[in-house]
């Protein structure tokens, strides 16, 4: 079983103490898991992504972990092709009653998940200052260039590229599965204006972001990680975001070397994705 990798090459170099409590907790992790301490009134609450209750396994290894170390977990109640205010609404009803029966969420959320929850921290100052912590992996600041590709009039750089046939089709699936709404909104133009919006919160809680990149794709997840190449050749991706559209600057930051889009979320290539979320668990709360 292949760990998660540690942060040898930082797009923006992370603080080195930082650094080395990520490798600690991950060892340990691994090794001789154990409860954290000192969050008796916290829930985890981990947030899909895009698409995430659609994908088999979907954070089933992270959830049985925790709580096999006794951690209260729950998954966010967001749509599969929910748009970025219908999940956040729907996240912030959650929070509210975590808040109302006096437990503390602490968020462990994934891609577009990511946004969400700023999103619904935002709405409302008593969900910030509730919350005790938010880690955000392969959250955007950026569009993802496939998806740009597949729905044009985003002002993406790939909506004038011709689409082949499957392209077209694949398309009009996601359109008739009624996911067509919230890839449309994941365009560059749209996340960074989103983005400056939630600046302020990310420095307001104890936040973790995470930026990643991968040389070898997991599965078909990536969103075809060779149209992206082909659309900025020479920077370093995950195979759906560029690494530097994941980059949150009020929050301390690790990028990670060798972790792909989908990894975090179902695993792959023997991936051990319960213990990266547990490591960044850890590193959070130390």
């Amino acid at each position: 079983m292949r760990l998660p990798s540690t942060p040898d090459s930082p797009v923006h170099r992370a603080d080195e103490a930082l650094v080395e409590r990520y490798r600690q907790a991950l060892r340990i992790a691994a090794s001789s898991p154990q409860p954290t301490s000192a969050t008796a009134d916290c829930t985890l609450l981990m947030v899909r992504g895009l698409f995430g209750s659609w994908i088999p396994n979907h954070f089933r290894a992270p959830l049985r972990h925790f709580k096999r170390l006794g951690w209260p977990v729950a998954i966010g109640r967001t749509a599969a092709a929910g748009t970025l205010a219908h999940n956040a609404a729907a996240l912030g009803a959650q929070i509210d009653q975590l808040i109302a029966s006096g437990r503390r969420p602490i968020f462990l959320a994934h891609s577009k998940g990511g946004l969400e929850v700023l999103l619904a921290l935002a709405s409302t100052p008593a969900r910030a200052a509730a919350t005790a912590g938010v880690i955000g992996v392969q959250v955007p600041r950026g569009g993802a260039p496939y998806l740009e590709h597949l729905f044009p009039g985003t002002h993406g750089e790939g909506s004038r590229q011709p689409k082949r046939l499957s392209e077209r089709l694949e398309a009009t699936l996601l359109t008739a599965l009624g996911a067509g709404a919230a890839c449309t909104e994941l365009n560059t133009r749209n996340l960074r204006a989103v983005a400056e919006r939630l600046d302020t919160i990310v420095g307001t809680v104890p936040s973790l972001m995470v930026a990643t990149s991968a040389q070898r794709m997991s599965n078909v997840l990536e969103l075809r990680s060779g149209h992206l190449e082909r659309a900025h050749p020479g920077l370093a991706h995950d195979g759906v975001f560029l690494v530097i559209d994941q980059v949150w600057s009020g929050a301390r930051m690790l990028s990670l070397e060798g972790i792909d889009h989908a990894q975090p979320s179902v695993g792959g290539l023997g991936f051990a994705h319960q213990y990266f979320w547990a490591a960044l668990l850890a590193t959070l709360l130390d």
